[in-house]
Protein backbone atom coordinates (compact mmCIF):
# COMPACT_ATOMS: atom_id res chain seq x y z
CA UNK A 1 0.00 0.00 0.00
CA UNK A 2 1.23 3.49 -0.93
CA UNK A 3 -0.25 6.91 0.64
CA UNK A 4 -0.73 9.39 -2.08
CA UNK A 5 -0.88 12.66 -1.46
CA UNK A 6 -3.41 15.43 -2.67
CA UNK A 7 -0.07 16.69 -5.03
CA UNK A 8 -0.08 13.58 -6.59
CA UNK A 9 -3.79 13.01 -7.18
CA UNK A 10 -4.22 16.42 -8.68
CA UNK A 11 -1.63 15.63 -10.90
CA UNK A 12 -3.09 12.59 -11.60
CA UNK A 13 -6.22 14.04 -12.54
CA UNK A 14 -4.54 17.27 -14.42
CA UNK A 15 -4.61 16.84 -18.19
CA UNK A 16 -0.87 18.62 -18.23
CA UNK A 17 0.26 16.34 -15.15
CA UNK A 18 3.49 14.66 -15.12
CA UNK A 19 3.34 11.75 -17.22
CA UNK A 20 5.38 9.60 -14.87
CA UNK A 21 3.28 10.33 -11.85
CA UNK A 22 0.12 9.90 -13.45
CA UNK A 23 1.48 6.69 -14.44
CA UNK A 24 2.29 5.47 -10.71
CA UNK A 25 -1.37 6.96 -9.92
CA UNK A 26 -3.08 4.75 -12.33
CA UNK A 27 -1.17 1.82 -11.53
CA UNK A 28 -1.36 2.03 -7.77
CA UNK A 29 -5.31 2.36 -8.33
CA UNK A 30 -5.13 -0.54 -10.64
CA UNK A 31 -3.09 -2.93 -8.49
CA UNK A 32 -5.31 -1.86 -5.89
CA UNK A 33 -2.24 -0.55 -3.58
CA UNK A 34 -3.67 3.09 -3.76
CA UNK A 35 -4.52 4.76 -0.05
CA UNK A 36 -5.51 8.02 0.77
CA UNK A 37 -6.35 9.59 4.73
CA UNK A 38 -8.95 12.22 5.55
CA UNK A 39 -6.42 15.47 5.36
CA UNK A 40 -6.01 14.38 1.68
CA UNK A 41 -9.76 13.80 1.25
CA UNK A 42 -10.28 17.63 2.32
CA UNK A 43 -7.69 18.97 0.51
CA UNK A 44 -9.04 17.30 -2.51
CA UNK A 45 -12.75 18.14 -2.46
CA UNK A 46 -11.70 21.64 -0.50
CA UNK A 47 -9.82 22.18 -3.74
CA UNK A 48 -12.35 21.21 -6.42
CA UNK A 49 -15.13 22.71 -8.52
CA UNK A 50 -18.58 21.63 -7.72
CA UNK A 51 -18.48 19.21 -11.46
CA UNK A 52 -14.97 17.57 -10.29
CA UNK A 53 -16.57 16.13 -6.68
CA UNK A 54 -18.12 13.65 -8.36
CA UNK A 55 -15.13 12.42 -9.90
CA UNK A 56 -12.81 12.77 -7.13
CA UNK A 57 -14.90 10.96 -4.51
CA UNK A 58 -15.02 8.33 -7.01
CA UNK A 59 -11.43 8.16 -7.40
CA UNK A 60 -10.95 7.62 -3.73
CA UNK A 61 -13.74 4.82 -3.64
CA UNK A 62 -11.19 2.58 -5.75
CA UNK A 63 -8.72 3.07 -2.91
CA UNK A 64 -8.00 2.01 0.72
CA UNK A 65 -8.51 5.04 3.38
CA UNK A 66 -6.52 5.32 6.37
CA UNK A 67 -8.13 6.04 9.15
CA UNK A 68 -6.41 9.09 11.42
CA UNK A 69 -6.70 8.23 14.82
CA UNK A 70 -4.62 9.41 18.10
CA UNK A 71 -1.30 7.73 17.37
CA UNK A 72 -1.36 9.95 14.64
CA UNK A 73 -2.64 13.14 15.76
CA UNK A 74 0.75 12.59 18.43
CA UNK A 75 3.20 11.81 15.40
CA UNK A 76 1.64 15.10 14.12
CA UNK A 77 2.45 17.30 17.45
CA UNK A 78 5.71 15.93 17.42
CA UNK A 79 6.55 16.62 14.20
CA UNK A 80 5.01 20.36 14.13
CA UNK A 81 6.92 20.77 17.39
CA UNK A 82 10.20 19.77 15.52
CA UNK A 83 9.92 21.80 12.41
CA UNK A 84 8.93 25.18 14.83
CA UNK A 85 11.78 24.47 17.15
CA UNK A 86 14.15 24.18 13.78
CA UNK A 87 12.77 27.56 12.39
CA UNK A 88 10.16 25.81 9.59
CA UNK A 89 6.95 26.13 8.85
CA UNK A 90 5.19 23.88 7.05
CA UNK A 91 1.76 23.44 6.19
CA UNK A 92 -0.39 21.51 9.28
CA UNK A 93 -2.33 19.10 6.01
CA UNK A 94 1.27 17.76 5.00
CA UNK A 95 2.06 17.22 8.10
CA UNK A 96 -0.72 15.32 9.15
CA UNK A 97 -0.10 13.20 5.85
CA UNK A 98 3.20 12.83 7.08
CA UNK A 99 2.36 11.59 10.60
CA UNK A 100 0.12 9.42 8.85
CA UNK A 101 2.57 7.55 6.35
CA UNK A 102 5.24 7.70 9.35
CA UNK A 103 2.56 5.87 12.04
CA UNK A 104 1.42 3.42 9.35
CA UNK A 105 4.56 2.70 7.86
CA UNK A 106 4.36 2.85 4.14
CA UNK A 107 5.43 4.99 1.73
CA UNK A 108 4.04 8.69 0.22
CA UNK A 109 3.75 9.31 -3.23
CA UNK A 110 3.51 12.97 -3.18
CA UNK A 111 4.86 15.87 -5.49
CA UNK A 112 4.75 18.92 -3.00
CA UNK A 113 8.75 19.98 -1.27
CA UNK A 114 7.30 20.19 2.02
CA UNK A 115 7.98 16.27 2.32
CA UNK A 116 11.12 16.51 1.43
CA UNK A 117 12.09 18.71 4.74
CA UNK A 118 10.14 16.74 7.10
CA UNK A 119 11.77 13.43 5.71
CA UNK A 120 14.79 15.23 6.96
CA UNK A 121 14.03 15.32 10.49
CA UNK A 122 11.81 12.06 10.30
CA UNK A 123 11.39 8.57 9.04
CA UNK A 124 8.80 9.68 6.13
CA UNK A 125 9.61 7.13 3.06
CA UNK A 126 9.31 8.74 0.01
CA UNK A 127 8.48 8.22 -3.44
CA UNK A 128 8.10 10.87 -6.55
Amino acid sequence: MILIDTSAWINFLRKSGERNLKLKVAELLDFEFAAWTCPIKFELLSGARENEKNDILEMLSFSSRIIFSDPHWEMAAKIEKTLRKNGITVPRDDIFVSACSICEKIPLLHNDRHFEIISKLFPLELQT
